[in-house]
């Protein structure tokens, strides 16, 4: 399917009709609501879906038009559906995908490569992408590996003309990340490795390149450089007081830098202060790990247990405690946060069973002096359920009879007793 023949106007044609039906289907008196919205996503993914398939057979213009196609009606949708569902932006993703596999695909075969560059510069300056200027740099990032030295200013001139106008709005620079994304991929097609690394280490400062730059060292085992990119990052979100969620897949980078380069002791070190102080359990059992295997975990675990105790949340330090069947500490941890009971009961009632029993059947009692309803009673029930499977077998038939004697007007919660009495076979209560 050739670029402009009969029968690629045709079939673009066709998947035209389809998103217009869609949107007539998906429209209640004037208006895309919010299941409007829905099923006109749902058709739009449908059809990239059946526009991959072109991929294999080598029409790759045909599937850029249909995912152009499509990022345009999502800008039409997002500027007047409600799209309270995020279908919109599940699309867009879908799009990218697609773009991405498409124009990589298409590098080996130059005539639909140079029309699909071609077309991306035209589509990117869409009316309907205005106001959502983003859509463009989602059609520009991944068609630009396709430029070539003849048609490259074609794109930066594009770029600037973006640039002038965004720059008019206040506070407006987000699109500069995106800027470079596109430029990077437009160097990486028409200039030598030299100057590629040379624009890279120019925009670090965009966190999209900051990356690429980490994973280009990290390839080359420059893992001093690495390191370096990761840590400036870091102290930077420091700087600003930002949370550890901002700052995380930093670190997460940094962790992979140590490990890559087998820096043992940087693993152990910054696995200790992301479980401690930034209270990130998922370290845990690596910094175990890297404990046992350097012979020395047994000597840092006393007092990595009290750290941890002072640092972490009760319910995170309880999680490590029950890990480590530390029974005593977690009992103690328990009494004092008696509603984690019904979550280590069946632990605890290993090595305590009084003390977990009695514990399970506080909160029992406590619970259905507030139950006034049929959910209510289900969990009272549920919790007496819990208390049997720790084998409180005579204190689960205790806690019916008292219950059914104690709430007779309650007519709900008795059923609701007498039915979880069937279901765990017990008699006589």
């Amino acid at each position: 399917m050739k670029p402009k023949s009969e029968e690629f106007r045709s079939a673009l044609s066709n998947i035209r009709e389809r998103i217009a039906t869609a949107k007539r289907y998906g429209t209640n008196r004037g208006f895309i609501d919010y299941r409007g919205c829905v099923f006109v996503c749902n058709e739009l993914t449908a059809i990239l879906e059946d526009a991959e398939k072109s991929i294999k057979a080598g029409h790759y213009a045909f599937t850029y038009s249909v995912a152009a196609l499509v990022l345009i009606n999502c800008a039409k949708l997002a500027s007047f559906a409600d799209d309270s569902a995020g279908g919109v932006t599940d699309t867009c993703e879908h799009v990218k995908m697609v773009l991405d596999n498409t124009c990589s695909a298409a590098l080996s075969n130059s005539e639909e490569a140079e029309y699909i560059f071609t077309q991306a510069l035209k589509d990117a300056q869409n009316k309907a992408l205005e106001g959502w200027d983003e859509f463009a740099y989602y059609l520009l990032v991944p068609t630009a590996q396709l430029a070539t030295q003849h048609n490259v200013q074609k794109l930066y001139m594009v770029l600037d003309a973006f640039n002038a106008r965004l720059a008019l709005q206040e506070y407006c620079a987000w699109h500069l990340e995106y800027d470079s994304l596109v430029r990077l991929a437009a160097k990486k097609a028409v200039e030598n490795e030299d100057v590629v690394q040379q624009f890279i280490e120019a925009n670090t400062k965009y966190d999209s390149i900051r990356k690429i730059a980490i994973r280009n060292a990290l390839d080359k085992k420059q893992f001093a450089l690495a390191e370096t990119l990761c840590i400036d990052k870091i102290d930077h979100i420091k700087q600003k007081n930002q949370i550890y969620f901002w700052a995380k897949e930093w670190y997460e980078l940094l962790f992979e830098v140590y490990t890559q380069s087998d820096n043992r002791l940087g693993q152990i070190e910054l696995a200790r202060d992301l479980l401690v102080a930034k209270q990130d359990t998922k370290y845990y059992p690596i910094l175990k790990n890297l404990l046992i295997e350097k012979g020395t975990w047994q000597s840092v675990y006393p007092a990595l247990l009290l750290d941890i105790s002072k640092k972490l949340p009760s319910h995170l330090y309880m999680e490590i405690l029950s890990k480590e069947q530390e029974l005593d500490i977690l009992l103690e941890q328990v009494k004092s946060d008696p509603g984690q009971i019904f979550a280590y009961g069946k632990q605890l009632s290993v090595k305590f069973p009084q003390e977990t029993y009695a514990l399970c059947l506080d909160q029992i009692r406590m619970e259905a002096v507030e139950a006034n309803t049929r959910p209510k009673y289900t969990t009272v029930c549920n919790k007496i359920k819990k208390l049997f499977e720790f084998k409180g077998v005579a204190e689960a038939q205790s806690i019916i009879t008292e219950l059914k004697a104690k709430y007779p007007r309650r007519p709900a919660m008795v059923e609701e007793l007498n039915t979880i009495l069937k279901r765990l076979g017990i008699k006589g209560a």
